[in-house]
């Protein structure tokens, strides 16, 4: 059959026309990859630790919630303790961004394998030392470059002892962990500890007084979370807050004061729609009722026991509790040489 019977030619020509236009349109543009494929590096780990900044980013928080409790103990004053971004940093990026004097502590956290950087910027040393002998927290100018001063050194001692106990329960519910003390540098550049090619994830807090403000930061090999990534992303670890006696105590008195529903059903029976509009008054229909009652509450099977009268009350002794619901269908499944009982409407 031909073509000419359904179309004429100039309707012929037009669907031409339209199908040479998206062919033409749908072409690809000889400019579109003109700067070719972007390279990706297979082997990077961008992507690896992404994936753990959220594990981090929980543990950060525990460490500053600690530290702030523990600075309050140290110096007797109310410090404002705040919580920094983990950012993904290069080590030169981070050694060349750091003032002169700091202290750059190497720190060891078995049983993760490889060193750690804990580091307290000059600020908050001369903060802290200050504000512990009743100062304001003011910053001492010095006209050259000096070394931490024996009392200085000291206060950095307890500092790392402060962060090291934090860390250990910050990371407690995730990993235990054990901090030690490996080496210290007043310069940045001279620690050779760590693989300058490792890329670094670096969280900060920062500890502000009336008049100056310091920071402390903690830098992470990605070498180092590495053994343990698995564990971080599938850890299902929650903070668990200080239980208080006195909310539980309100809690359980709240609980048992809630008023809840309870009933006991003898025995049911199904009937069709057509049934059911055909009783009449004296109609007799046979059901078994099982010996024994279960007791719901908020339609949770709870108790089994006997049914009966007490005191002129309609009433259930309780037997034995039920842990679950297939212990419930045991316990309410009616034995098969139980005689039926006539219910007479």
């Amino acid at each position: 059959m031909s073509t000419d019977q359904f179309l004429t030619r100039d309707e012929r020509d037009a669907l031409i026309e339209v199908v040479s236009k998206k062919s033409r349109g749908s072409s690809v543009n000889p400019g579109a990859f003109k700067e070719g494929a972007m390279p990706y590096d297979l082997a990077g780990q961008d992507y690896a630790i992404n994936s753990l900044l959220p594990v981090l980013d929980t543990i950060h928080e525990r460490f500053a919630h600690r530290l702030r409790i523990g600075l309050f103990e140290l110096v007797r004053r109310d410090l404002i303790v705040t919580v920094g971004s983990i950012e993904k940093r290069g080590y030169t990026d981070l050694t060349t961004s750091l003032s002169v004097p700091c202290s750059v502590n190497v720190i060891g956290m078995n049983p993760l394998i490889g060193p750690a950087l804990l580091i307290f910027d000059l600020e908050l040393i001369f903060m802290i030392v200050d504000a512990f002998f009743g100062g304001t927290g003011r910053l001492y100018k010095s006209p050259s470059v000096r070394d931490f001063t024996t009392i200085e050194t000291r206060f950095i001692q307890r500092l790392l002892k402060l962060c090291f106990d934090c860390l250990e329960e910050a990371w407690e519910p995730f990993t235990t962990l054990k901090c030690c003390h490996i080496d210290s540098e007043n310069k940045p550049q001279f620690i050779t500890s760590l693989n300058p090619n490792d890329p670094l994830t670096v969280s900060s807090v920062h500890v502000s007084c009336e008049n100056i403000a310091g920071a402390l930061h903690l830098a992470l090999p990605y070498s180092i979370l590495e053994p343990i990534r698995e564990t971080l992303l599938s850890s299902t670890c929650k903070e668990h807050p200080n239980p208080s006696k006195q909310l539980t105590e309100r809690l359980r008195e709240g609980v048992q004061e809630s008023q809840v529903e309870v009933r006991c059903s003898l025995a049911g029976f199904e009937l069709n729609l057509s049934d059911l509009l055909a009783l009449r008054v004296g109609d007799i229909i046979p059901v078994n009722i099982p010996p024994t009652a279960v007791l719901r509450v908020e339609e949770v099977p709870v108790y089994s026991g006997y049914y009966g009268i007490a005191q002129g009350w309609n009433a259930i002794k309780i037997e034995q509790p039920l842990g679950s619901p297939s212990e419930w269908v045991k316990h309410a499944t009616p034995p098969q040489d139980f005689e039926p009982f006539a219910t007479t409407f």
